[in-house]
């Protein structure tokens, strides 16, 4: 038995109930012997401070019960604990609040090359509008070809940086309307298998 284990004995909180091993460690350390003799005295005192228990009111057991079985028919929650970090510091832990972060560092620190980055992707998404403009055309879709181009094309005298916050703006619309034509096709396969 060496200090560190019967330090660890008395945390469990029982110092009248340790081994005789760990009592006999404390007859032979001092340092051992003076914390079996505080955490014996302040078992002693919890004990006298405890003993004289207040004497409940009659039925006072049951109204709480009654109150909590209330509450949580309503929904209440009664086990949610304030956070015991403060807003802000849950507020910096946020993902998304760590990534705006991130980015706007990014920015700052190299804007230049991630504005040249974002010119070499523009160019490549006219590009790819150009070629799938063209695949539209030959497929016999020349008018959502020519509309898709158009969409996709440089405009004149607009900057590069508006026309990509456009494209973003209308970019989440389309996957809607690409999500809800899906939609309609798959309840249309349900609605022709069922008959």
């Amino acid at each position: 038995m060496n200090c560190l284990e019967f330090e660890r004995l008395l945390d469990e909180g029982a110092p009248d109930r340790l081994p005789a091993e760990a009592l006999e460690h404390a007859r032979g350390c001092v340092s051992c012997a003076r914390s079996l003799a505080r955490a014996r005295s302040l078992e002693r005192a919890l004990e006298a401070h405890f003993a004289s228990e207040a004497r409940l009111p009659d039925g006072f057991t049951e109204r709480v019960m009654a109150r909590v079985e209330r509450g949580e028919a309503r929904g209440v929650r009664w086990l949610t604990l304030p956070s015991a970090l403060p807003w802000w510091t849950r507020a910096a832990a946020e993902p998304g609040v760590v990534l705006a972060l991130a980015t706007v560092a990014l920015i700052v620190w190299r804007g230049d090359r991630w504005q040249e980055g974002a010119r070499v992707a523009w160019d490549g998404l006219v590009g790819a509008a150009t070629s799938a403009s063209d695949w539209l055309t030959t497929l016999g879709f020349a008018p959502v070809g020519e509309a898709f181009a158009r969409a996709f094309a440089p405009a004149g005298g607009v900057p590069w940086a508006v026309a990509v916050g456009l494209v973003l703006g209308v970019a989440p619309l389309v996957v809607l309307g690409g999500w809800l034509a899906w939609r309609a096709g798959e309840r249309l396969v349900q609605a022709v298998a069922a008959r």
